[in-house]
């Protein structure tokens, strides 16, 4: 094993070396990898509350991260994308608590439609709270060589997704729970996003 450490409705309308911005009080910014010293790989997981990312070259290294050791036995992402039974199981593990890791999950974001390709997982201290407030946020989706290449996204823990087609939040935008293509304005367009507790609304 190797390991690299270091559609609900449209609104109007991973590594360089650039760091977060600062963000708005009460969100949490997502680290790059070159804010946790570490280099990009295919499937990335990122754990927020310790502002540390770790890439992997497999997806099944990648989802015996972000499942706490629970899943350690993930078939190739082609056929993860497709596995009913394998993406059910994944849904159940990952919405609660990972206690191994003492996080939650937040979000994920893939290359491909239908949950498929490259992939990275944003773990939370916490699931997102019905508070007002954002939760999580990345304002340059570049930052993880992952720049507008979204076509599908998933979220657990109370978290919804909103991806904007300009960095800092600005541009076009897209708000989901889960979707297995993220529709056509959207496709492979995403370079900015925040997540947010379901039920708040936008502001």
């Amino acid at each position: 094993m190797r390991v690299r450490t270091g559609v609900t409705g449209l609104a109007a309308a991973a590594c360089a070396g650039v760091l977060l911005a600062p963000t708005p009080a009460g969100a949490a910014p997502v680290p790059t990898p070159e804010a946790a010293g570490s280099k990009t790989g295919s499937y990335c997981v990122v754990k927020v509350s310790e502002g540390k990312t770790t890439c992997y070259d497999t997806f099944r290294e990648y989802m015996a991260v972000l499942s706490g050791g629970r899943i350690t036995d993930a078939p190739a992402p082609e056929k993860a994308a497709t596995d009913k039974k394998f993406q059910a199981r994944m849904n159940k593990t990952l919405n609660g608590p990972v206690t191994t890791m003492g996080e939650y999950t937040g979000a994920q974001l893939y290359e491909h439609g239908h949950f498929g390709g490259r992939a990275i997982g944003y773990a939370l201290s916490e699931p997102c709270k019905n508070d007002g407030k954002w939760d999580a946020e990345m304002t340059n989706l570049d930052d993880m060589n992952f720049d507008d290449m979204t076509s599908s996204v998933q979220t657990w823990n109370n978290c919804y997704i909103v991806l904007y087609s300009s960095a800092n939040f600005k541009g076009i935008s897209n708000t989901y729970d889960w979707a297995d293509w993220v529709g056509e304005a959207m496709n492979d367009q995403a370079t900015s996003f925040r997540l947010k507790a379901r039920g708040e609304a936008i502001r």
